[in-house]
């Protein structure tokens, strides 16, 4: 079977680690199978995506005022850095089709594969395309109309909707055969919105092992003990006493990666981290803070002490996370820090073993289910 996966994972934009490593251990994993002979990324290009530049993101974004438009100069050079380190790790790491795709040439060209799995991230999410749903994204184009499809682990962001949009969710949920979602809250809303069967399954991360990441990790790069945070977006004021509250009380210096460049005289910041150095400073750090999801699934991979910090009115995705392994103290709403008790790694490696069980399982019943030419399992 020849497989293709969709996802954002070649153009998020925001150059995030874990939209990337995501879809390299899945890739991984399906190209392990024995039913499975290619799995390609397919390289879909969304419309929202089309104008991005990293020497203009900032500056399009946030250069409106002399003051943003001075600070967003200062972010470019690591930015740009980042993004070609993304680029190379893209060339050595992934395999991805030699056709790039838009929606235009997915309405008008058949992609060469068997089947398509809509891949985890938040691609049934508005937020990142403009505001509307993208349509690709659940299979609404004519390449992909005879093409199986199967959507694993997808997410829909923090979910908020109002009457039209749920409108046009039931419309385009009629398109994947077979469906599973990241999120226990997105998964209620899908379920009010199909009569077909909805798992709940694990993020790609965790159906890996430690070791699956041992071969694009990069040698330690900090030495002595630290603790790392890792900002996705502008930390707020008090994330930033939390962090640097908890390193002076344990004595632990402080490594930030991020692409702000704010807090560089105060501690290590590493703005231009490639994924392997990523990877890297989180496996080797002593305790993680941060506003990831990804970070937080690696956290539980590596069995690294964390607290995943709320930023504003999301972090969704990632208490959902915590909740589902019964470490919702290790969620830390705004304005409320309280320091956790040590976590009970054989409970967590006992529960995500279980988690990952039925996860697999779910994906050998779509993928069986594609290659004995059925769809919609029940």
């Amino acid at each position: 079977m020849k497989a293709g996966i969709v996802s954002i994972n070649l153009h998020t934009g925001r150059l995030n680690y874990g939209a990337v490593l995501h879809s390299w251990i899945f890739q991984q994993l399906m190209l392990r199978r024995g039913d499975i002979e290619v799995c390609e990324i397919l390289d879909y290009l969304p419309d929202a995506k089309r104008d991005f530049s990293p020497y203009t993101h900032f500056i399009r974004h946030r250069g409106q005022k002399l003051h943003k438009l001075l600070g967003s100069l200062l972010l470019t050079p690591g930015f740009v850095c980042r993004y070609k380190r993304f680029q190379r790790f893209f060339g050595e790491h992934l395999q991805v089709s030699e056709r790039r795709y838009t929606r235009e040439i997915l309405d008008s060209e058949v992609p060469p594969y068997d089947c398509v799995f809509f891949e985890s991230d938040v691609i049934w999410s508005k937020r990142y395309f403009n505001g509307r749903f993208d349509p690709v994204f659940f299979g609404a184009s004519e390449g992909l109309r005879g093409i199986p499809k199967i959507a694993y682990s997808v997410s829909m962001g923090e979910a908020k909707f109002n009457g039209k949009d749920l409108d046009a969710l039931r419309e385009l949920l009629k398109l994947p055969d077979h469906i599973s979602m990241r999120e226990r809250y997105a998964s209620e809303i899908v379920r009010g919105l199909t009569d077909k069967p909805v798992a709940d399954v694990l993020d790609p991360v965790l159906l890996a092992d430690p070791g699956d990441f041992d071969a694009i990790t990069a040698p330690p790069i900090v030495h002595g003990s630290y603790l790392l945070v890792y900002y996705t977006v502008n930390p707020d004021p008090y994330m930033v006493r939390c962090v640097n509250r908890f390193a002076r009380a344990r004595g632990l210096k402080v490594v930030e990666v991020s692409i702000f460049t704010h807090h560089k005289l105060n501690h290590k910041t590493y703005n231009a981290a490639g994924i392997e150095e990523f990877l890297s400073l989180v496996r080797n750090a002593a305790v993680i803070f941060s506003n990831s999801l990804h970070a937080t699934c690696l956290s539980l991979l590596y069995h690294k002490e964390f607290y995943a910090l709320q930023h504003g009115n999301s972090g969704h995705k990632y208490r959902d996370l915590c909740e589902k392994f019964g470490l919702a103290d290790r969620f830390i709403h705004k304005d409320a820090f309280k320091e956790a008790a040590p976590i009970d790694w054989a409970r967590i490696d006992a529960l995500r073993e279980d988690y990952r069980r039925a996860s697999l399982e779910w994906l050998d019943a779509a993928i069986s289910a594609v290659s004995a030419g059925k769809t919609n399992m029940s």
